[in-house]
């Protein structure tokens, strides 16, 4: 598998072990629950079941990163830096963290056993067979986008998550709280406007990296998951579509939601 970047050489060695071995991609804030006009840490990571590296911030990767609240604001990152890639001052109530990446490329060659992988990892088989003129095996050209989002409360009101519409495909935590306890969850993935069905959707927990619920999303793009433990928790899925660039064949949406179950 080889890994294009629109990096420059230099930077690209750097971080080509680690986008090529990579899976999730995810927000971590430095507290997800905290005060009026406080400035919190923003953390981007790429890793494996909740477990990953530090990314730094470079314009040239990013495609939007926007706080939302009351207003939206544009996030101007540390240009190099990884821990944070970001600050940013939260306001009262609900604040959404996104974070969409400019496309990445990867070329899976002949004999190169992870294309089979991922397929059956993140449950993409019946999203492939949707197009049967293209390549379901090695050698497979991709693109992959990763569309991240995290929310963090300010005070004790009660919160509802809402579509921000900032992301081709987005995660939406359904229901309204003031803090978020251990049970089920609903959650909806959408694209664009409209829910998205037949996507595998996991929650992985920070503490032990264990899948702790997954389900495939239905005709309403729902899935219900339990949350049984206080815990961070990360929701991962991966959309696969033809690629509109003839140079690849597939390109993949890899939306995120990071929240924390505080008890």
């Amino acid at each position: 598998m080889t890994l294009h970047h629109s990096l420059t050489f230099s930077i690209g060695l750097l971080v080509t072990s680690t986008q090529i071995q990579a899976h999730e991609f995810w927000i971590e804030p430095s507290d997800h629950y905290t005060g009026v006009n406080q400035t919190i840490d923003i953390t981007l990571k790429v890793g494996e079941t909740f477990r990953g590296s530090a990314q730094p911030y470079l314009p040239e990767e990013t495609a939007n990163f926007v706080l939302i609240n009351q207003t939206k604001q544009s996030i101007s990152g540390l240009l190099g830096d990884s821990r944070p890639a970001a600050r940013a001052q939260v306001s009262a109530g609900l604040n959404q963290l996104i974070h969409q990446t400019t496309p990445f490329s990867i070329r899976f060659g002949d004999g190169d056993e992870r294309w089979a992988n991922y397929i059956a990892l993140d449950g993409l088989e019946q999203q492939l067979n949707q197009h049967a003129d293209l390549p379901k095996t090695v050698p497979v050209t991709e693109r992959y986008v990763r569309c991240a989002k995290s929310l963090i409360q300010v005070g004790g009101t009660r919160v509802e998550d809402t579509l921000t519409g900032e992301m081709p495909f987005e995660f939406v935590l359904n229901g309204s709280w003031s803090q978020l306890n251990t049970g089920n969850y609903q959650v909806t993935l959408f694209e664009q406007q409209t829910p998205l069905e037949g996507v595998l959707v996991k929650a992985f927990r920070h503490s032990d990296r264990q899948v702790v619920a997954e389900a495939y999303t239905d005709q309403d793009g729902q899935v219900n998951l339990n949350l049984p433990t206080a815990d961070r928790y990360l929701f991962s899925g991966v959309v696969i579509r033809p690629d509109t660039d003839p140079n690849y064949d597939w390109i993949s949406h890899w939306p995120s939601l990071t929240i924390e179950v505080v008890n």
